[in-house]
């Protein structure tokens, strides 16, 4: 491509082309970036952004420049890639040709100390959004900032989200008031407006497609990287001195056109969860009808007489990127298919694996710069509290938030068919009603493919798929309580699964494992110890979390009983052949490992362990080193590191700065690390509390007149919502809520906390009433939830949520959001009146069952069998609550939904989404009932202590009765974190010391 003319427009132009401009494209989000180089100073106009674009296409191989917009220090706007295409922005949040964000640069650094952010560039910038934000009908909370997706301190340190939403939100409002004031006086010179438009339109159609393309726009904040992009952006085209060639930089699979077609029945591809339109092998929901509806049939049809198509899903690790999971896939295919199974794999693409790399090493480079007799004693303790600072816990989050919404249902406005997982699995129902008796399915998950198919299989069965007859964990990542809520109650003949085999290391092969020679421990150890949000948190595939859990050993016959259709292979095995062998030492090489394989075959055959079997490939050359795993950063330079086989990969040494001590000794190598993040020192105190959140949705009850339609949509809702404001959130939904996973679950959230924590429930479903058979009520009656199996019973009454509140400890907020009739005052004794007969406007649906004679006596027996009648909890009154609890509606009214939401979650999850600072308990209630208007249908209220009505909305107590200006999600520090306090604060100031300024 010749070098093109890029065009400044004026923010009016700007104006005037946004709203002609034909998008095809369906923007959901706005992204904020800085250049970081070139800064202020730099800038040199047109040259500038020639500049960038040169970096972008020649370096980076994209198609054109990153962004579709960048704004000049002047506050002038140069226009930038096709509006119609998906950016460069950040891994993983590029979106693709149908939807995703839109996305601009400003010119500078906006790190603290740096160029400042103000004037002329501000106004442009915080009107940029405003303007794209308003012509998709977004709120605020849709601009995402650089470093919510990635490591980077981008668009600046100095920038406060909170505050640019603020300003964002007084930019529409002015808009709005000019508005009102009449329509805008008309140009002068129509005709040359018009030119202008065209023109613009002309120049960013230049670049139609840019399939393939995913990564950061701006550099890795290193100086030397950014010597190395000044020097390529003056050396002119393609082909001069200094120029690289796109091909140098490519990361792809390595396979060709040819064998990418034929792979593409076995392929479905995700992006976030999404059906990914990126990449080598693109999905859209048309090759997804295509495997279900011609390529599957088919062969169906060439199975002999009496002979089931056995169809085998298998989801790879969340460290693998795109290229190594085809690579992956591409090597298995047709060894599945000679052995009579048809293979469809998911190629989740999660961002994770462009990331971790980085974590790792920065935080060994920070264990380096200590002293050398600290190091050598702590360097795994100091990796892996560097990688917790550097916000390992929200990357890894990240790639298992990708696994969830790959579940998600589609949109009750029907412009989306939802997350891809869920579109496989109604395909899959499809394909099984029609050919019942002619398909077998089966299931394996490496690492965090374990993850998926956690919530997989129990999707699918919910759906209306048989069960799966067999499902294989290898070296799973799974966390022990996640696999419990989801998974562990679907196991069994009938459920979603009827067996299960989990593949591992035992525990002293697990030690010596290592990633990429930086943590000398298995991966598994990496996430059991430093990812997940609290330190040793359980992994179901470490031999200490299965042997310490009596379910665990229950399931897979570890207590010494009689053998259990579930099981552990612990490898490695003495032998390598049979069902249960495996020889795999290293946690990537479990689906590389021959007796691996040939067991899981041998297990989906159901053969023998001496059958004969089409054998997989063995692999003759060096083991698959784990740093081949991931498409690493080029400027992160492991792509300089030798292949030799039997050389073990090691990170090399790292050049620091000759003020640094020990620096001197340190051979120097040229590697461009990306620049760190500060350090937050652990803290002890009582203010550093967790955030979690139980969000609880069920549609599906089992009679027809109970069913409801929003409720899921709900609970993901709040899941989403919470999430972003530093939540861990726990799903329960549908068939998995029952009233015993349910207490459970609620046991869990309220037994786990402790002062300083945050914890939310959220429910959304039916509401009932029952005779009160504890005398504790006036007017006789109880509130109850309504779990998916309430009608033989099993109701949550509120006598059961009043004994689990006066649980909660000292100093924790809980809050309640409960989306359901009779919600009022449920958690302290509520009078509430019924319904009665109020109808229900055309188009809704009341979240409330009405009692009859079957429910009571069902309910009487429930309490009888359970020893729970007599139960009765004094409420001490409303001063006395240790709760906050906002209500759908009033006593006497009914909790609404419609559209394919609630009334009350849509209003409440939007007020949220706009932000909490500073907002109060009683002002959030008072945001939400504006929200409902001036004759609302339903009432929302608030019912806690009169104190905590002044309280700060979902924040820590002891953080004062008002919200802090920002909230940074403080890090739980674990028993053992406190030893260890003196070597992070250490890690801190070697980390900082490493780019100094450059956070």
């Amino acid at each position: 491509m010749s070098t093109p003319t890029f065009q400044r427009l004026s923010p009016d132009q700007f104006e005037q082309l946004l709203q002609k401009f034909p998008f095809t494209r369906k923007i959901d989000a706005v992204h904020m970036h800085h250049t970081w180089r070139p800064r202020h100073a730099d800038f040199r106009g047109h040259d500038t952004i020639v500049s960038m674009w040169r970096h972008h296409t020649q370096v980076n191989g994209w198609s054109d420049i990153a962004q579709h917009l960048t704004i000049d220090p002047d506050g002038m706007v140069w226009l930038g890639r096709n509006w119609n295409l998906s950016p460069a922005s950040a891994a993983g949040h590029n979106g693709n040709k149908a939807f995703g964000p839109f996305m601009f640069e400003m010119i500078g650094d906006f790190d603290q100390g740096r160029d400042p952010f103000g004037g002329a560039q501000k106004e442009t910038a915080l009107r940029v959004v405003a303007l794209v934000q308003s012509r998709f009908h977004l709120p605020a909370s849709t601009l995402r900032f650089h470093n919510a997706m990635s490591p980077k301190s981008c668009p600046g340190s100095a920038l406060v989200y909170a505050d640019i939403l603020d300003e964002i939100e007084a930019v529409k409002r002015a808009m709005q008031a000019s508005a009102s004031r009449g329509p805008a006086q008309p140009q002068p010179f129509p005709d040359e407006t018009e030119r202008f438009i065209a023109e613009a339109i002309r120049a960013l159609s230049r670049t139609a497609d840019n399939a393939g393309e995913r990564g950061d726009a701006e550099l890795s904040h290193d100086e030397q990287e950014a010597g190395q992009a000044a020097a390529a952006s003056h050396a002119g085209p393609a082909g001069d001195a200094g120029g690289t060639s796109a091909a140098a930089q490519s990361r792809d699979s390595g396979l060709g056109t040819a064998a990418l077609h034929a792979m593409r029945p076995h392929l479905v591809n995700l992006r976030v969860g999404r059906l990914s339109g990126e990449g080598e092998a693109a999905s859209t929901a048309g090759d997804i009808d295509a495997i279900f509806e011609q390529h599957l049939p088919q062969a169906v049809s060439e199975m002999p007489a009496g002979h089931k198509l056995r169809l085998v899903f298998y989801a790879h690790g969340g460290l693998v990127s795109e290229s190594s999971g085809l690579q992956i896939a591409h090597k298995h295919i047709d060894w599945w298919q000679r052995n009579n199974i048809y293979p469809i794999y998911f190629i989740w693409e999660t961002g994770f694996f462009e990331t971790i790399g980085q974590l790792l090493g920065r935080a060994q480079q920070g264990s380096r710069a200590l002293s050398r007799g600290l190091a050598d004693f702590t360097t795994d303790p100091l990796v892996e509290i560097g990688a917790r600072a550097l916000q390992g816990p929200r990357i890894w989050g990240g790639m298992k938030s990708s696994a969830e919404h790959a579940m998600d249902a589609p949109a009750a406005s029907g412009d989306d068919i939802g997350g891809g997982a869920h579109y496989v699995a109604t395909r899959l129902k499809a394909l099984c009603d029609k050919h019942a008796d002619r398909i077998e399915l089966h299931a394996v998950g490496h690492s965090a493919g374990s993850i998926f198919h956690s919530h997989f299989l129990p999707l699918a069965h919910a759906l209306g798929v048989p069960g799966f007859k067999t499902a294989h964990f290898l070296a799973p990542a799974v966390r022990v309580d996640t696999f419990r809520q989801r998974l562990l109650a679907h196991i069994g003949p009938g459920r979603a699964a009827e067996s299960l085999t989990l593949y591992t290391m035992q525990r002293d092969f697990e030690r010596k494992d290592n990633c990429a020679q930086v943590y000398r421990k298995s991966l598994l150890y990496l996430i059991f110890n430093a990812l997940e949000d609290r330190r040793a948190t359980p992994i179901l595939g470490l031999e200490e979390s299965l042997r310490g859990d009596a379910d665990l050993k229950r399931l897979f016959g570890l207590a010494g009983a009689s053998p259990t259709p579930s099981s552990v292979v612990w490898s490695p095995t003495p032998g390598d052949t049979g069902r249960s062998a495996s020889r795999s030492l290293s946690h990537g090489g479990f689906d590389d490992d021959a007796p691996t394989m040939n067991s899981i075959v041998r297990r989906i055959l159901d053969q023998p362990d001496a059958a004969d079997i089409a054998a997989f490939p063995v692999t003759r050359s060096a083991p698959r080193p784990w740093i081949e795993e991931v498409d690493w950063p080029a400027e992160f330079g492991f792509s300089a590191l030798p292949a030799t086989p039997g050389i073990p990969y090691a990170m090399p040494p790292v050049s620091l700065p000759a003020s640094m001590p020990g620096a001197a000794a340190m051979p120097p190598y040229p590697l461009s690390p990306a620049a760190p993040l500060p350090v937050p020192a652990i803290s002890t105190g009582s203010s550093g509390g967790r955030r979690v959140a139980l969000c609880v949705g069920i549609d599906a009850y089992p009679a027809p007149e109970h069913q409801l339609a929003g409720c899921v949509n709900d609970a993901r809702n709040w899941a989403r919502t919470l999430g972003a404001l530093g939540f861990e959130t726990r799903l329960l939904v549908n068939l998995d809520a029952t009233r015993a996973t349910l207490e459970r679950e609620l046991n869990r959230l309220v037994g786990e906390c402790c002062c300083g924590d945050v914890i939310v429930f959220q429910y959304a479903g039916h509401g009932t009433q029952v005779p009160d058979l504890n005398g504790d009520e006036d007017d006789a009656i109880d509130e109850a939830l309504c779990p998916v199996d309430f009608a033989s019973g099993a109701l949550y009454i509120d006598d059961d949520i009043a004994e689990l509140f006066a649980r909660i400890p000292d100093g924790v907020n809980m809050t309640c959001f409960m989306d359901c009739c009779h919600s009022g005052t449920n958690s302290r004794f509520a009078v509430g009146l019924s319904p009665g007969e109020m109808a229900v406007p055309p188009g809704t649906r009341a979240r409330f069952v009405r009692m009859t004679q079957e429910i009571a006596e069902a309910h009487q027996r429930f309490r009888r069998q359970s020893r729970s009648a007599t139960r009765a909890v004094g409420s001490g009154g409303p001063q006395r609550m240790r709760d906050v609890k906002f209500s759908a509606c009033l006593d006497h009214q009914v909790a609404l939904e419609s559209g394919g939401n609630g009334d009350f979650t849509r209003r409440a999850t939007k007020v949220l989404a706009a932000g909490i600072k500073g907002l109060s308990n009683e002002e959030f209630l008072h945001h939400v009932l504006a929200e409902f208007g001036s004759a609302p249908r339903q009432a929302p209220m608030l019912d806690c202590a009169e104190a905590a009505r002044q309280g700060a909305l979902l924040q820590s107590l002891a953080a004062g009765n008002r919200a802090p200006a920002t909230w940074e999600p403080a890090m739980a520090a674990a028993p053992g974190d406190t030893s260890l306090r003196h070597a992070v604060n250490e890690l801190t100031q070697a980390v900082k010391a490493l780019a100094p300024g450059r956070r």
